[in-house]
């Protein structure tokens, strides 16, 4: 095999999967995937270099956009073409030659879609944007979850330490690591459930909740249940934790990592499907389905997205209004989103509040890092200034 054939087949691969991320019908991680099943004669680091040529794309999609049209494959040759490689390189690649230089717009140097950069500059300003700009356009940090209910973090850092990983405890999350390097899936630590693959965001929230042993818990928008676990751990797997979603195919992920970990309190029920009448739960909370700007560094294919934000602004208080109903009392209800956007996050819950005059703003539960709420028992994690995916949340308490 030629030294040039290598270079030529990542490249075709990486081009099929940016034209099917382009359609928009999954994830860039599962098409990925798919993409590698199907073709087994791939190493681990022929996979490795079609990722991160996809994923390089995807991180300055926005200027490849302004400066070569529309098209996956055009996209793939301009940055080509700007890593070095010489223009009868791309040609062999059976790729078209990418466009010259031009006029970039902001919001296309700094790889953010037009409407949302337009409402991040009304929201922070010019200088901020810039620099959340750029922190997306970053891969995301390698962040594990410790499983309090096997080992603790001191014992994870040790056996880490063992396998040559190094890692350091998150600056905020209370029991979380992040690591130098992706672990493989194969890692004792994750097969015996004593670590879990979760951003240091994700686990405030989980920790913002404040799911005490003896409890009675909703997590109302559950997905595959990280949070979900991350609250039964706080709860010492003492209680009732109930993880909800519209999807059984994604609740169904659940048991399988429950078992790994340990966890015996968690039940699953599908909206729709399951009543959750007559439920007076301790805490809910409603990690709401959003545009997930807070996650461009994880999902930068979502910049190819359009959203309508009046719709999920209106989908996010339907959802916020349903699961209130089922807050006992004195109980707590915590609100939250990976959006980076006010009219999904604070304008969502002034609206709530506005409506639900039983329910009032609350303080965060002891031990919660100092300074990360406001007044208002609100959160903001931006990852340009903590390091964390994008998160807003509400801690809400139905007043008796």
């Amino acid at each position: 095999m030629s030294a040039a054939l290598p270079r030529r087949l990542h490249a075709l691969r990486a081009r099929d999967a940016l034209q099917d991320i382009a359609r928009g019908a999954k994830p860039a991680d599962q098409i990925l995937e798919t993409l590698f099943r199907s073709h087994k004669e791939m190493g681990k680091r022929d996979r490795a270099s079609v990722s991160d040529l996809v994923y390089g794309v995807l991180r300055d999609v926005g200027r490849l956009q302004a400066l070569a049209g529309s098209a996956a494959a055009d996209w793939l040759s301009r940055h080509l073409a700007d890593a070095g490689h010489a223009t009868t390189a791309i040609t062999a690649l059976d790729l078209p030659a990418p466009v010259a230089d031009g006029a970039v717009p902001f919001h296309a140097a700094h790889n953010l879609p037009p409407d949302l950069h337009a409402r991040l500059l009304q929201q922070i300003g010019e200088a901020e944007t810039a620099a959340l700009a750029t922190a997306l356009n970053q891969p995301a940090p390698t962040d594990v979850r410790v499983n309090i209910l096997k080992v603790t973090r001191a014992e994870v850092l040790a056996a880490l330490a063992a396998q040559g990983v190094a890692a350091t405890p998150t600056l905020l999350a209370a029991h979380g690591l992040r690591l130098s390097s992706r672990l493989s899936k194969q890692s004792t630590l994750l097969l015996d459930g004593e670590i879990e693959p979760q951003d240091e965001g994700s686990q405030l929230l989980a920790q913002l909740a404040g799911a005490a042993p003896g409890e009675t818990v909703i997590d109302w928008c559950a997905g595959v249940g990280g949070k979900s676990l991350a609250m039964a751990a706080e709860m010492r797997d003492e209680g009732r934790l109930i993880a909800c979603d519209i999807s059984a195919s994604r609740l169904a992920k659940i048991a399988p990592r429950a078992a790994r970990a340990g966890v015996g309190c968690i039940e699953t029920r599908v909206h729709g499907v399951d009543s959750l009448t007559g439920m007076a739960a301790d805490v809910v909370l409603v990690d709401a389905p959003c545009s997930g700007t807070g996650t461009l560094r994880r999902s930068p294919e979502l910049r190819l997205r359009a959203f309508d934000y009046t719709a999920l602004a209106a989908l996010q208080l339907q959802i916020l209004g349903d699961a209130a109903r089922c807050v006992r009392p004195g109980g707590r209800l915590i609100y939250a989103t990976c959006s980076l956007l006010e009219e999904e996050n604070e304008a969502v819950v002034d609206a709530f509040l506005q409506a639900n005059r039983q329910f009032v703003a609350a303080a965060g539960p002891a031990g919660f890092p100092a300074g990360l709420l406001s007044a208002q028992g609100r959160l903001r994690l931006w990852p340009h200034r903590h390091g964390s995916d994008g998160f807003f949340a509400a801690c809400l308490e139905h007043r008796a």
